[in-house]
């Protein structure tokens, strides 16, 4: 039996479930109405609007850090704090700008020669701070590309789509496998944090990150098919154990989307639907090649 073949066999004795994956909806993103998005946003736990309001802060921060924003000024940039639950019409809010008019989103910036900090809203950054008015209409564009981007997870969690565990399952396997290679592969210790913490409070992934973990196994089961590499030694309790280890390991930090997952999206955006069709394919090809 080829040593692909082998360790493979055994994962698909010990977890038939996973063995085959799941459909998971790999279209792309969705784009929200205003209502809808509130609507969803509502029915998902507390831990779960945590994780969203976490990743639209790091995706404001980065915004701003990314287009320079405010780096010739005597304010720096510190957290944006984001009102899920904005509704002007039912009067119900609870930020607010200096001024004291109710916004969804407040900008905390402090002052770099007295650490005083403000809060502000959007509409304000131009009088308060002297940003142009051009500036200020491209900061309003990109808080609507945030929104648009995470309308993903509320519209995979409306459809009723489920955080992968097969994925995750044949991802710890396949770098399970990884630590008896020769040459272990290099993998990206960001995405397996950010994926834990969808794991965790039950939410779907992005696609993006779907298809991040689906590359990370692909190259580690090309580098197993080297036939210089070590026969596999391993037990079920064995990997179950090293599972366990893995993810307790992994630091309780805040893991953001990563550069390279982005990259691997917009690649995947550009495949006609057959193109991506025969990707899928080709995947499962790779982990249910015939014993030889």
């Amino acid at each position: 039996m080829g040593q692909v073949q082998e360790h493979l066999q055994k994962y698909k004795r010990w977890y038939p479930q996973t063995y085959q994956l799941k459909d998971y909806p790999l279209e792309g993103r969705k784009t929200l109405t205003v209502k809808n998005r509130q609507e969803i946003y509502q029915r998902l736990t507390k831990p779960q609007r945590a994780l969203i309001e976490t990743h639209k802060k790091y995706q404001m921060g980065s915004f701003f850090l990314k287009h320079h924003y405010l780096i010739d000024e005597a304010w720096q940039f510190e957290t944006v704090n984001i009102d899920e639950n904005y509704n002007r019409k039912l009067k119900r809010y609870h930020l607010f700008c200096q001024c004291g008019k109710a916004v969804k989103y407040q900008f905390v910036l402090t002052s770099k020669k007295t650490q005083e900090k403000i809060a502000l809203g959007i509409t304000h950054f131009s009088d308060h701070l002297g940003v142009s008015a051009e500036v200020a209409s491209e900061i309003k564009k990109g808080i609507n590309h945030v929104d648009i981007a995470l309308d993903e997870l509320l519209w995979l969690k409306d459809k009723k789509i489920l955080f992968p565990e097969d994925l995750w399952q044949q991802y710890l396997f396949s770098r399970y496998r990884n630590e008896q290679l020769i040459q272990p592969v290099a993998y990206n210790q960001v995405l397996a944090q950010r994926v834990l913490t969808f794991r965790e409070v039950e939410m779907p992934i992005f696609v993006a990150d779907y298809l991040a973990l689906l590359s990370e196994i692909r190259l580690i089961e090309k580098a197993s098919a080297k036939r210089e590499q070590p026969k596999f030694v391993g037990e079920k309790k064995s990997f179950e154990a090293y599972a366990l280890r893995l993810m307790s390991s992994m630091p309780e930090k805040e893991s953001h989307y990563h550069p390279s997952s982005l990259a691997l999206y917009e690649e995947w955006k550009k495949l006609t639907q057959t193109e991506q069709a025969r990707v899928l394919e080709e995947f499962q090809q790779l982990i249910q090649q015939p014993s030889c």
